[in-house]
């Protein structure tokens, strides 16, 4: 249903709120966790449904060159809502509270949405935005989060992925079939909270964010969605075994970590675990894009709908057996690539840049599309010209970081 109300209600005519309320744009700030360019409209999976997505991108601007700045998820998120490089905070891990609160060149009451806030903008979340500083310090009204990664079945349970001497943690890989049902996933939850804030009355200009956290691990829905994906018909990505081989040795060790699957373990038995691993990776992706669906659908038919800048983006790339590897952590593109479509209110048709752009591009693009003052000290650069279809001088390349003094460059010969 959304998929076509989201293409006709956005046309819709009328009394914008902005008209209503006299008042800046609004902005709807979707974030999904590692979400690599396995979606429609990105062709990273010839199997990939993301219809919704896919949907939003055609009625906005998809940039089909966009990458993180960091390589796991606190880092790149810190760096999208600080506007600053991990190079130049210094954060290459995950932040905590306390370097949050203490932060307060770059973080504490400089991150986006404090920004928004200082200059009359209602900010609100729910999910994951942040990760590792506290969702209810960036913004001033917090939803919730609801079981972290899960929810997990009980007594440590594992479908696939068995590491009897790992502990089960938060973000442990495994795949397969759970829960029974759509309404204990989170992201059902988040997408029943967005629902509700986007048909309130808003009295200012608001700035609502909505976290996903599929396709994060543990790659668990129900079993519905993995019913579209038989699993006989999974088409594998190119997995070569000596891919890494001129790697250098210090990053290959990085890499060897026993929380995520060896090639070996994956490729065994005709690749078995393989295949069920990309197919669960596929279900999840297709059980995001409802949710999403259903907060776009309820922007649709809100009074917001033509005052509302939506921006969608994923905070990191992953592999999924490329170069040997069923993870982020690495300065290749499976990882650094993320999805960026941004849709603004008084521009409906599709459009594809393949400039090199970065999430920290972000925060310079809302303020300015928003009418904020410039912050003084950022290091994005703002997407407007490129969304308004200028052809203005740009940037070379875009870097990712992982780790001091490990980088890579995007361009657009090398995507």
């Amino acid at each position: 249903m959304a998929l076509c109300l989201i293409g006709t209600l956005l046309q819709t005519c009328g009394v914008s709120a902005a008209e209503a309320k006299n008042a800046r744009p609004d902005v709807l700030f979707i974030a999904i966790d590692d979400l690599n360019d396995w979606i429609g409209c990105l062709a990273g999976h010839p199997q990939a449904r993301t219809p919704d997505i896919d949907t939003l991108a055609s009625s906005g601007t998809l940039f089909t060159n966009a990458h993180c700045q960091g390589l796991i998820c606190g880092p790149s998120r810190v760096s999208l809502l600080s506007g600053s490089y991990p190079f130049t905070t210094g954060l290459y891990q995950q932040p905590n509270k306390r370097d949050m609160q203490l932060g307060t060149k770059h973080f504490h009451r400089h991150l986006l949405p404090q920004y928004f806030a200082q200059h009359g903008y209602e900010t609100l979340a729910v999910g994951k935005i942040c990760h590792g500083d506290p969702d209810d310090m960036a913004f001033q009204s917090y939803g919730s989060k609801w079981q972290g990664f899960g929810p997990k079945p009980p007594d440590g349970h594992r479908f696939n992925y068995q590491l009897p001497d790992v502990p089960w943690t938060g973000t442990q890989t495994d795949w397969g079939v759970f829960p029974d049902v759509d309404s204990r996933m989170p992201d059902h939850k988040a997408a029943a909270w967005a629902e509700r804030q986007l048909a309130m009355q808003h009295d200012k200009s608001f700035f609502p964010a909505v976290g996903f956290i599929r396709p994060h691990v543990p790659f668990y829905v129900p079993q519905k969605w993995f019913d579209m994906f038989p699993l006989d018909d999974i088409q594998l990505p190119d997995v070569r075994r000596n891919d890494i081989d001129d790697v250098p040795r210090i990053s290959r060790q990085m890499h060897e970590l026993p929380k995520y699957p060896p090639p070996d373990y994956l490729q065994s038995d005709d690749n078995r675990q393989l295949r069920l691993c990309v197919r669960s990776y596929l279900a999840c992706t297709v059980f995001v894009d409802h949710p999403v669906g259903r907060v776009l659908e309820a922007l649709a038919f809100s009074q917001h709908v033509d005052n509302t800048i939506i921006c969608l983006c994923s905070d990191h790339g992953y592999h999924l057996g490329e170069k040997t590897r069923m993870f982020k952590h690495t300065l290749r593109a499976a990882s650094t690539r993320v999805p960026l479509i941004v849709v603004q209110p008084d521009v409906r048709k599709g459009l594809r840049i393949d400039m090199p752009v970065g999430l920290i591009d972000l925060y310079r693009t809302l303020v300015e599309m928003c009418g904020l003052p410039g912050k003084t000290f950022n290091e994005g650069v703002s997407l407007v010209p490129l969304l308004n279809r200028s052809q203005p001088e740009w940037r070379s390349a875009i870097p990712t970081t992982y780790a001091r003094g490990s980088q890579s460059l995007r361009s657009r010969r090398r995507k």
